[in-house]
C-alpha cells in the first residue's frame, strides 16, 4: 500500500503524528518514505487508511483512494497548499484559541476510537474535538464553563445533524429577508442589555444587529443557533471595540464600508455549502455528543451515562491572555450573560489573569498554606516567583505568584475530575501551551507541560509521553505574549 501526503507544507510533528496514525490504524510490518508519501508493507487488509487525516489518499493495487479528510478539506480549500481548517461546521466561528480540527482527528486515530465509544472533552471551547467525533460516529461529551463555548459548540453539532434540506430551506428564508430587511427600529429588549450593547455599536448598527436577530429567530427556530454563531462572529467588525486586538480597547480604524446585514449574507452561503458538503460525506446520522455548560467536576455518573474511553482536550493557559474580552458582545448580543455577569464569569475561568472579591484575600493565604496541597516543584516555583517581587511590579505581576498557584490547584483538581470519569486504562491527551512572565525585571520561562504533567501524576495518571509541537508564528498586538510552543501530553489511567 502507498500512503500519498498533501500538498500542503507539513510541520514535523504532523508527520510524527501521521506515522503513529499508520501504525495504529494500518499495523504495517515495516514503512519507507517515498517522494510522494509512504510505501507500507504487508498493510492490514481491510485497514482504516480512509481514516487517516494526513494523507490524501492511498493507493492498493486498485487504483487510487481519497481519504475523507482529503475530501472534507477540499470543501474548504484556501489556496493550494494550505492546509484547510474551516471544512464541516468549523468554519462557524472564529473562537480565539480553538484546537486544530487536524490534531484532534489524529489523536482520535492513535487511540483507535470506534463508534459505540464515547470521548470526553473537559475544556471544549467551540467543539472542535466533539466535531471530530461526530465525523467518525463517536459519541462525545464536552464541558466548558462558558456559555458561548457551549453554545457555538452545540450549534456545530446541530449543524451536522439537522436535515439538510431544512437546513438549505432555512438559509433560503432568512436570506430573502434579510435582502429587504430595512433597519427598522431594534425589538424591545432589557434596559441592561440595550444600555450595554449602545456602548459599543452606534445606535443603527444596534437597531440593524438586534433586527437581524429577530429574523434569525423567527425564521430559522431550534436551527437559529447555526445563523446566529455566524452572525455573532461579525460583531466586533461593527462595534466601537478594536476587532484586532485580544483586550477591549476603542476602535482607532474606521468601520466597515458594507452594512453588516450585507457582510451576513454574504458569509452565509460558504458556510451552509461547507456544513452541506460535509453531510453528504459523512453521511447523515442520529445527533451525536452535547457539549454541557459546567465545569466537569460537576459531570457525574448519572449524566455522564457511563466511563469514557479516551479524553482529548487543549485546556487554557496560565495567565493567558483575557480571549473573553473578545466575546463580550457575542454573550450579551446572544443573551446568554446579563452585562454584570461578565467580570465574575471572566475571574471564575481556569488560567484567569482577574482576580474578583474574596479571591483577592484569600488567594495568598491559600498559598501561603498550600492548602491545594501542590507537588513540591509546583508550590516552590509560586513561592520562588513571590519572594522575587519587587517595588517596581505592578499590582498585576503582584498577583502572578496567587494567579499561578490557582491555575495548578485547579489544574490539578481537573485532573483528578477527568480520572474519576475514565474506564481503566483510558488515554488522555492535552495540549499545552509554554508560559512566561516577567517580575523583577527579569523574564521567567514556565514549562506548563512539564508542570502540568507532575500534577496529573499526583492524583492517579500515569504520564506516557511528552511530545513536542511546533507552532505558527504570530504576528499583530499580541506577539511579545504569544505561545511560542506547544507540548503534547499523554496521560493513561493506571
Amino acid at each position: 500500500m502507498r500512503l500519498r501526503w498533501h500538498n500542503y507544507k507539513y510541520y514535523p510533528y504532523e508527520k510524527e503524528l501521521a506515522s503513529r496514525e499508520v501504525t495504529s490504524l494500518i499495523c504495517p510490518s515495516g514503512a519507507n518514505e517515498v517522494q510522494d508519501g509512504l510505501d507500507l508493507r504487508e498493510a492490514r487488509p481491510g485497514s482504516g487508511a480512509e481514516r487517516l487525516t494526513y494523507f490524501k489518499g492511498y493507493e492498493n493495487g486498485s487504483g487510487f483512494t481519497s481519504t475523507v479528510q482529503a475530501e472534507l478539506e477540499e470543501t474548504a480549500r484556501n489556496g493550494k497548499n494550505r492546509q484547510a481548517t474551516r471544512y464541516s461546521v468549523h468554519g462557524l466561528h472564529e473562537y480565539k484559541g480553538k484546537f486544530n480540527p487536524q490534531v484532534a482527528k489524529a489523536l482520535l486515530n492513535i487511540f483507535k476510537v470506534e463508534p459505540g465509544q464515547t470521548v470526553l472533552d473537559p475544556f471544549c471551547g467551540s467543539g472542535t474535538t466533539l466535531v471530530e467525533c461526530c465525523h467518525l460516529g463517536v459519541d462525545a461529551v464536552g464541558t466548558d464553563i462558558n456559555p458561548l463555548a457551549v453554545f457555538l459548540s452545540n450549534a456545530k453539532l446541530l449543524g451536522l445533524s439537522v436535515p439538510p434540506c431544512e437546513l438549505r430551506k432555512a438559509h433560503k428564508n432568512i436570506s430573502a429577508q434579510l435582502r429587504s430587511f430595512d433597519g427598522r427600529k431594534a425589538p424591545q429588549s432589557s434596559a441592561a442589555r440595550r444600555e450595554y450593547l449602545l456602548k459599543w455599536f452606534d445606535p443603527e448598527i444596534y437597531d440593524e444587529i438586534e433586527g437581524v436577530r429577530a429574523i434569525i429567530l423567527d425564521i430559522a427556530g431550534e436551527m437559529s443557533p447555526i445563523f446566529l454563531s455566524v452572525a455573532s462572529n461579525l460583531l466586533r467588525e461593527y462595534s466601537q471595540q478594536d476587532p484586532r486586538d485580544l483586550r477591549i480597547r476603542r476602535r482607532t480604524s474606521p468601520l466597515p464600508s458594507n452594512s453588516f446585514t450585507s457582510a451576513l449574507l454574504d458569509a452565509l452561503p460558504q458556510i451552509i455549502d461547507r456544513i452541506l458538503s460535509a453531510r453528504e460525506l459523512i453521511g447523515s446520522r442520529a445527533p451525536l455528543g452535547r457539549a454541557v455548560l459546567c465545569d466537569v467536576s460537576e459531570l457525574t455518573a448519572d449524566s455522564a451515562m457511563r466511563k469514557f474511553d479516551a479524553a482529548i482536550t487543549s485546556p487554557p493557559y496560565a495567565m493567558a491572555l483575557p480571549y473573553i474580552d473578545t466575546q463580550r458582545l457575542s454573550l450579551v448580543w446572544l443573551d446568554l450573560l446579563a452585562p454584570n455577569q461578565i467580570l465574575e464569569l471572566e475571574a471564575s475561568l481556569i488560567g484567569s489573569r482577574e482576580l474578583r472579591g474574596n479571591s483577592k484575600r484569600e488567594l495568598p493565604q491559600l498559598l501561603a498554606s498550600n492548602e491545594a496541597e501542590l507537588p513540591d516543584q509546583e508550590y516552590e516555583l509560586c513561592i520562588k516567583l513571590e519572594d522575587l517581587l519587587g517595588e517596581e511590579d505592578g499590582f498585576r505581576r503582584r498577583a502572578v505568584p496567587s494567579l499561578l498557584y490557582r491555575y495548578f490547584a485547579s489544574m490539578k483538581a481537573n485532573f483528578s475530575s477527568v480520572n474519576r470519569l475514565m474506564r481503566e486504562g483510558a488515554p488522555y491527551a492535552l495540549i499545552v501551551g509554554h508560559n512566561h512572565t516577567t517580575i523583577g525585571g527579569v523574564r521567567h520561562d514556565i514549562d506548563t507541560p512539564e508542570h502540568l504533567s507532575r500534577l496529573a501524576t499526583a492524583v492517579g495518571w500515569k504520564v506516557e509521553e511528552l511530545i513536542p509541537l511546533q507552532t505558527y508564528r504570530r504576528y499583530g498586538y499580541h506577539v511579545s505574549n504569544a505561545v511560542a510552543a506547544e507540548t503534547l501530553i499523554i496521560l493513561r489511567k493506571e
